[in-house]
């Protein structure tokens, strides 16, 4: 669908009077193809400078003398017609197998091709989509929106009707499914020149000339593939991989079982013949370097020219494989042309991009936001066009080592030799990406695993060694082995580091669970952070970006972390007072960004924020930071806690719980409040972009679920769960609080002052105050109450104590 401007003028017929709009130019995207106008579009005539107009109306045709025009808009919409959508039968009329798979020979695929070209039929209409459309030259009259895909990843049959799921049919096939051009985007100079609307670019119906010499071009790769051009492309097959074979429900069930199973018959053709060329270069009088520039570059266009690219309608042009790093099969894959002048990734811009590389090489540039020079000088502003502006520091690269391998082992390095390390960590499984260099590794080691064994005899890129949480190479435990990969990749930084050096890198925080092994990562590694700098995520986006979300919300700002060697042993605080601290720094920080800002801070932002400024103050702490006498945080509660520090602004009408409560109890008890239960939907939502499951609750015993809906656990039920259990265990807060006030319930039958005078037994600090937020906050009544009395008895038990020395910790209690 397209809208083009076309100019027009208004004009009344001379015979019959009536008016309608002469266009000066007809309005068309497939212009040799038949046109349906829409009932609702307003009458026009195209002008003919020799003939005059003809009117709509009554066919009167006369010279006119127009004046000066208006531009105006024209809906257009390409429709492939029914007659071709009914599909082909997978036997031709003689009986004989059709293919067009990627694994069917080229006299089957013929066959297909021939017979798919032959019903090929556009229809165009000008106007906006009615719900019925007539093909003029057919007089069929279809739906518009009528088609094959009910719903994703599903298919109608256009014979029986019945709907199928796309990979359930591909995969009974062993094959890819069978495919069939159905239409060519072109492009005509002449046309552009004299100002034809769509400037030039027009669509054709792919007919059986085009399928001719598609199959020319397969069968002279058949008879070549095995002969003069077989060892210019890749045979292996696809190894098992977690982005191969266990995302997008296995690419190999969708046929893609080799690499050059990814590309069309075509296609293999061109590439292999490039890379002949490209590989006898050097006999030819090319230095090698030359050829390693312009093979490094080619193989980036070969992301262009396979059965992954696709049409992108809103664009109108051709995305390349890998727009969205993975092996997704596209239901709409384009055969661009490598050698024309026009084009995403034809030869033009190859040439561009190596030329592109070869002049930053020499004389590099950066990108300056406009916004960000408009703060260091208003005056800047007015001088710049656009959004961002290109500068030339002059500073290019000289003398730099380069090294091809794994950061756990930097040997080559010498200890305490830099002065900086910056580095962009791998974020937990997010992106596997030696699985996704394999598509072009396997091309490129076509012609150097001679020149460069070192990096290229392997059949793949190595991958024992990327830190990544992988499931396909470690089922057991990937998070784990992500984590000990990448707390030895710390250590080696650690190590080459001189003892005052900085380790940076900034982290876009949209999810917690990798953000934890990082964390614990660095801090076993010997690192803390010695600040967090928020910076705007990508400034040169400007208005209505979508630089990042987090949850659902967008995100305006990363945080830079700035990292040096511990030197001296962290030292103990409370969980409480390091919030608290950290609280009086994030106000001050957020004054200072909000005057920067338009309408102030949002949420999200303030999330990203507070939670770097915690981790500041918390890596300073690190293994010393205790939420109760003897027992340390871990950097997963301590991110649950940091989270919780939003959340409890944004809740400024509920009591919070008290602060020297643990993360999980906090999170906990600001969720249900003061409630009896939650469905589960509302839950996860509340929980959505944290780290803390349902589950977790559940598995502590706080609440239940049954038909999707969480409910919380009596007190009573509770107390009487720990009867008899060893009080040595009984040392979360929220544990004791519960099973003091279960025991104070009216006949419950437990003596709420065995549990306090037992020997094991250790009140966590949170205690009391956890048993005063009850009494105003409990479920019901009857809890509230129970609470009352749990005080009553704990404060004449805290009475008989000698209070310990030992808590100079947790003597300061905050509000």
């Amino acid at each position: 669908m397209k809208t083009l401007t076309v100019k027009h003028w208004e004009h009344n017929c001379g015979k019959c009077d009536r008016s309608f709009h002469v266009e000066e130019e007809a309005a068309r995207m497939a212009p040799d193809g038949p046109l349906y106008v829409a009932p609702t579009e307003y009458p026009y005539a195209v002008l003919d400078r020799k003939k005059g107009v003809i009117c709509p109306h009554c066919g009167h045709t006369a010279l006119v003398n127009l004046g000066k025009g208006k531009n105006k808009k024209v809906e257009l919409s390409l429709l492939v017609h029914p007659q071709w959508l009914a599909g082909s039968s997978k036997q031709d009329m003689n009986g004989q197998p059709c293919g067009g798979s990627a694994q069917d020979d080229v006299a089957t695929t013929a066959r297909w091709d021939q017979a798919r070209a032959a019903n090929i039929r556009l229809l165009e209409v000008r106007g906006a989509l009615p719900d019925e459309v007539i093909c003029p030259e057919t007089n069929i009259t279809f739906k518009s929106e009528a088609g094959t895909v009910p719903k994703k990843s599903h298919y109608a049959c256009a014979a029986c009707g019945t709907v199928q799921d796309v990979l359930t049919t591909i995969k009974a096939t062993g094959k890819t499914g069978p495919m069939a051009a159905y239409a060519v985007q072109g492009y005509s100079p002449k046309r552009h020149e004299v100002g034809k609307p769509y400037n030039g670019r027009f669509f054709a119906a792919y007919d059986a000339t085009h399928a001719r010499q598609y199959d020319a071009a397969f069968a002279e790769w058949e008879a070549r593939k095995d002969s003069d051009l077989k060892d210019y492309w890749p045979r292996s097959k696809l190894p098992f991989g977690f982005m191969t074979h266990m995302n997008n429900g296995g690419i190999p069930n969708h046929g893609f079982t080799h690499w050059w199973t990814m590309f069309n018959p075509r296609q293999l053709l061109v590439h292999a013949l490039v890379f002949k060329s490209l590989m006898d270069a050097p006999n030819r009088g090319f230095k090698q370097e030359v050829v390693d520039a312009v093979l490094g570059t080619y193989v980036q266009a070969i992301r262009y020219h396979c059965s992954f690219a696709f049409y992108q309608a809103d664009y109108d042009k051709l995305i390349p494989h890998f727009s969205n790093n993975n092996y997704h099969p596209k239901n709409t894959p384009v055969e661009g042309n490598l050698f024309s002048a026009v084009g995403a990734g034809g030869y033009n811009a190859i040439r561009n991009w190596l030329e592109d590389g070869l002049g930053w090489k020499v004389n590099p540039w950066e990108i300056v936001s406009g916004a960000a020079l408009g703060r260091i000088n208003p005056q800047l502003t007015s001088a710049i066009s656009g959004k961002s502006l290109k500068v030339l520091p002059g500073d290019y690269v000289s003398g730099a080592d380069i090294t091809c391998g794994s950061s756990t082992d930097l040997s080559h390095i010498s200890t305490a030799s830099l002065d900086l390390v910056i580095t962009d960590p791998p974020f937990g499984g997010l992106l596997h990406y030696s699985e996704l260099s394999d598509f072009f590794y396997v091309w490129l080691r076509l012609a150097l695993k001679d020149k460069y064994p070192d990096y290229f005899c392997a059949e793949y890129t190595p991958k024992s060694l990327e830190a990544v949480a992988n499931r396909a190479r470690e089922p057991e435990n990937p998070d784990g082995f992500y984590q000990r990969l990448l707390t030895q990749c710390w250590r080696e930084a650690y190590r080459t580091l001189k003892p005052g050096g900085i380790l940076a890198f900034t982290f876009h925080h949209s999810e917690d669970e990798p953000w934890v092994a990082v964390l614990e990562s660095l801090f076993d590694a010997g690192f803390y952070l010695e600040a967090t700098y928020p910076i705007r995520s990508d400034e040169t986006k400007g208005e209505g970006a979508k630089p990042g979300t987090f949850g659902s919300q967008m995100i305006e700002y990363d945080i830079l972390h700035v990292c040096r060697k511990r030197t001296d042993e962290p030292k103990p605080v409370s969980w409480g007072r390091m919030r608290r601290e950290v609280m009086a720094d994030v106000r001050q920080l957020q004054a200072l960004l909000e005057n920067h800002a338009k309408e102030g801070l949002p949420a999200a932002d303030l999330q990203v924020i507070r939670r770097g400024k915690a981790l500041e103050y918390f890596s300073r702490h690190y293994g010393k930071v205790y939420v109760d006498e003897g027992r340390p945080i871990s950097v997963k509660d301590a991110l649950i806690g940091i989270n919780q520090l939003i959340d409890e602004d944004a809740d400024k009408g509920k009591e919070p719980s008290p602060v020297d409560a643990e993360p999980i109890t906090r999170q906990f008890l600001r969720i249900l409040g003061n409630g009896s239960e939650l469905k589960r939907d509302q839950l996860q939502k509340f929980l959505k972009g944290s780290i803390t499951t349902p589950d977790e609750f559940v598995q502590r015993g706080w609440c239940a679920e049954k038909n999707k809906v969480f409910t919380r656990t009596n007190p009573l039920d509770f107390a009487r769960e720990w009867s008899g259990k060893h009080r040595r265990r009984l040392i979360f807060d929220l544990d004791q609080a519960l099973v003091l006030i279960g025991a104070c319930f009216e006949g419950s039958g437990i003596n709420a002052s065995d549990t306090l005078k037992n020997e094991n037994f250790k009140p966590h600090i949170a205690l009391k105050p956890l048993l005063e937020w009850f009494i105003r906050n409990g479920p019901d009544q009857p809890a509230r109450n129970a609470a009352s009395r749990a005080v009553s008895i704990y404060n004449t038990w805290q009475a008989s104590q000698v209070r310990p020395t030992q808590g100079s910790l947790f003597e300061e209690y905050e509000v």
